[in-house]
């Protein structure tokens, strides 16, 4: 047995199936919403590297007999941006020399029977209030960084003194330890 439908119901059932499926296409959908913390900590960090304070061939009977050698090395700093330092310089290896309130660092030879005395500064003057040191607190005395993100470089100025003419020949060497404190 064939059924038959006209063509109005089969209309009608095909604009009414068109309507449930908008009408539930239109029903209303439900949302909710929440909030993310998003959150991170920036710890204030510095590297620090030094190169070599090389003064090369030192006469204190002639070539330095009225003036003393000089040459300069590089500190560099790089400090997370706003972090705030200082450099400072132990006196090195061999027990200072010192005269009145004046004092020097020392270099010994290998058998540490003689010692030459020079000493680091933090300014191209040589002047001895400028001698670096490891007291946190003299900013005159110590290098001072601020951060930013990128490398910052301080020049150190040394000088070996005048007229040494006591220092026997041979290679001399001293360890300095540098350290930043931020």
């Amino acid at each position: 047995m064939k059924t038959k439908i006209g063509q109005r119901p089969l209309n009608l059932a095909i604009v009414s199936a068109m309507v449930l499926g908008l009408t539930a296409i239109t029903a209303p959908a439900y949302a909710l919403d929440a909030s993310l913390s998003v959150s991170a900590d920036i710890n204030a960090s510095c590297t620090l590297s030094a190169t070599d304070l090389d003064f090369g061939a030192y006469d204190g009977v002639v070539a330095n007999a009225t003036e003393g050698l000089t040459t300069s090395a590089t500190v560099s700093t790089t400090c997370t941006s706003g972090a705030t330092g200082v450099v400072t310089m132990t006196g090195g290896l061999h027990s200072t020399f010192c005269m009145s309130s004046k004092c020097d660092r020392r270099m010994a030879n290998a058998g540490e029977t003689s010692f030459l005395r020079y000493n680091i500064y933090t300014n191209a003057s040589y002047s001895w209030g400028y001698v670096w040191t490891d007291n946190p607190v003299d900013v005159k005395t110590v290098g001072q960084v601020t951060g930013s993100g990128i490398s910052q470089d301080l020049t150190v100025y040394g000088e070996v003194h005048k007229n040494q003419t006591n220092a026997s020949a041979g290679s001399y060497t001293d360890t300095i330890n540098v350290t930043l404190r931020f």
